[in-house]
């Protein structure tokens, strides 16, 4: 009882059972399998858990860092745009003082102007207007700006750059560099006005963003006061504003943080810049970031998991080993377990296991003493039974016989002493009787006979009673149905074997016995117009004889039918019936339901 778990495998040369390698990882079948994949599972949902904060986290700072470097691209475009302007402004203003407008002759003045815009080749258009904003010299005279008074009355006292709009439909929109122009007297005497094409601004924008973005994809767009597109992309550029720059947002936004110095040069040119990024592009990182922590975490998991399992199977390789055991147990193959040794959890289940093993065991033996000995009274009573069966018989037969002698005795022989008499005295005195005397004595001896032959008869009608015997059982049991069809009336149709006939032992009779019950009930019971009785066998019997025949009995009619498991009190037909099917050793089927009749079937041996 106390041996350890690997000598008891060794005493009984049972190892443990072969599995593969996946079934070790059935928790259905092994304790570690079940903690494994419950490790398993806790570790994936904290890896989901925490792998969706970290990715949300992760994706909050990514927003936070794209918006923030947008917004530090779209500032550094801006600068760098009104850097550009400011440097031709600057050049402008250069110029403009080196010029004056009320000494300088009007070709010079062209002169100066298409120098200046050999030196700058950015502006497109270079004029001088006065005060009045008459147009004193142009670079090309066929494309005059249109008229600027308010913003010229500006210009005359400080440099400006003006977002001209278009007022009709031939013009466009235009980025005008304004400086004044000295004169002998103050306010200046003119302005000098320079035209930047859109091109030029849209090739600088991309310029500028190309240099900035290092390589990110973006876009810059270029905005007036009221939020319409100067300069940007081809599907968003046009005449009407946008009222989501973020297109439902498809892009992230960045807009230069506010300063006081580019806010002044902003509201004064009355532009904005904004520049915008792929939002699906710029958080592609973060998704990228959010799978790998999760196939990271699950990963980790389910390598924590396999070394559970791994772990797990030596502590509980006991409990598998006592396991092992108690299958063999109940296969046969051993009569205890080895108790575990320890103070743990599998000593107790072992200790338990064992005494419970133990009891079942001694339980099995004493019900295996018990069964030997109820089997010896059995048979005891079965030879008992026997000899009893076998005296009661011999006294019946000794009480037949002693009742047909009686009756033969008081009827037979009665009648032929009397007939005996009755000729004797004939033979004596028949000569001194007369005709009518002698008439009267031989009806005498002719009653006598009658009488004594009626006797005889009904002795034999006795004595028939048993008649299978001499007879067979198919004649029996078609006399049977003769006398049933003239006693009730009813139709007879009788199928019998002519084998039969040959059937004369005790459970021929026994057969007979069940047949003439059968039909005892239908005539007091069934109200049957028609029965069919069939008698054939099933089998043939063996060719050397030792083994018997299979017969099947079957009696049907067409009357009102029971219910045979029913119970019906005070009738012991259908018991008396089961009963003597028993003896027989046959198996007797009853079919019946109220309205379509009844159906007895015998099957036995013969």
């Amino acid at each position: 009882m106390t041996q350890s778990l690997s000598q008891a495998a060794a005493s009984d040369g049972e190892g443990p059972p072969s599995e593969r390698w996946w079934q070790h990882l059935d928790p259905r079948r092994h304790i570690a399998a079940a903690v494994g994949w419950a490790v398993f599972v806790l570790m994936t949902l904290g890896a989901l858990i925490a792998g969706g904060v970290a990715a949300s986290t992760a994706e909050r700072e990514m927003r936070a860092d794209t918006r923030a470097r947008l917004v530090q691209t779209a500032g550094q475009t801006a600068d760098a745009l009104l850097a550009q302007v400011e440097v031709l402004l600057a050049a402008m203003q250069a110029t403009a003082a080196q010029w004056r407008l009320d000494t300088a002759p009007a070709p010079t003045l062209d002169e100066r102007l298409r120098a200046l815009q050999t030196e700058q080749p950015a502006l497109g258009w270079i004029g001088l207007q006065d005060a009045t904003g008459a147009l004193v010299a142009a670079t090309d005279a066929a494309a005059p700006p249109a008229t600027l008074s308010p913003e010229l009355q500006q210009a005359l006292r400080t440099p400006r750059v003006i977002l001209r709009r278009a007022r009709a439909a031939t013009e466009s929109d235009a980025l005008v560099l304004a400086v004044p122009l000295a004169g002998a007297g103050q306010p200046a005497a003119g302005v000098l006005v320079a035209q930047l094409p859109w091109l030029w601004l849209q090739a600088e924008l991309d310029a500028r963003l190309r240099a900035m973005a290092g390589g990110v994809p973006m876009q810059v767009l270029l905005l007036d006061p009221a939020g319409r597109v100067l300069a940007g992309p081809a599907h968003v550029s046009g005449a009407v504003p946008l009222a989501d720059l973020s297109e439902g947002g498809r892009y992230l936004l960045g807009r230069p943080a506010p300063g006081a110095e580019r806010d002044a040069h902003a509201q004064g040119m009355g532009w904005q810049v904004v520049v915008r990024e792929d939002a699906a592009r710029a958080f592609a990182r973060a998704r990228e970031t959010r799978r790998a922590v999760l196939a990271g975490v699950l990963a980790v998991g389910l390598l924590a998991a396999l070394a559970v399992v791994a772990v797990a199977r030596r502590p509980l390789r006991r409990l598998d080993e006592l396991a092992r055991q108690a299958r063999a147990v109940q296969g046969g193959r051993r009569a205890t377990v080895a108790v575990p040794a320890g103070r743990d959890e599998v000593h107790a289940i072992g200790q338990a296991l064992a005494r419970l093993i133990a009891h079942l065991q001694d339980e099995k033996a004493a019900l295996a003493r018990l069964n030997a000995e109820l089997d010896a009274r059995v048979a005891s009573r079965t030879a008992r039974i026997e000899r009893l069966a076998q005296d009661a018989r011999r006294a019946a037969v000794t009480r037949e016989r002693l009742r047909l002698a009686r009756g033969l005795h008081d009827t037979l022989a009665h009648s032929l002493m009397a007939l005996l008499t009755q000729i004797r005295l004939m033979r004596k005195l028949g000569a001194r009787w007369s005709p009518t005397q002698w008439d009267a004595e031989l009806a005498q001896a002719e009653q006598a006979a009658t009488e004594g032959l009626a006797d005889v008869r009904a002795a034999i009608g006795q004595m028939r009673e048993g008649g299978v015997h001499d007879s067979g059982l198919g004649p029996e049991l078609q006399a049977l149905l003769q006398g049933f069809a003239e006693r009730s009336g009813v139709r007879v149709d009788a199928r019998i074997d002519p084998a039969a006939a040959e059937l004369v032992d005790e459970r021929a009779a026994a057969v007979f016995a069940i047949a003439r019950e059968a039909l005892r009930n239908v005539e007091r019971h069934a109200q049957a117009r028609q029965v069919t009785l069939t008698l054939a066998p099933q089998a043939p019997a063996d060719a050397s004889g030792d083994a018997p025949a299979r017969w099947q009995l079957t009696l049907q009619d067409d009357g009102c039918g029971f219910d045979p498991h029913a119970p019906h009190a005070g009738h012991y037909g259908l018991t008396g019936l089961r009963e003597q099917a028993a003896q027989l050793g046959a198996r007797l089927s009853i079919d019946s339901a109220a309205g379509r009749g009844c159906r007895m079937g015998l099957d036995f041996d013969a």
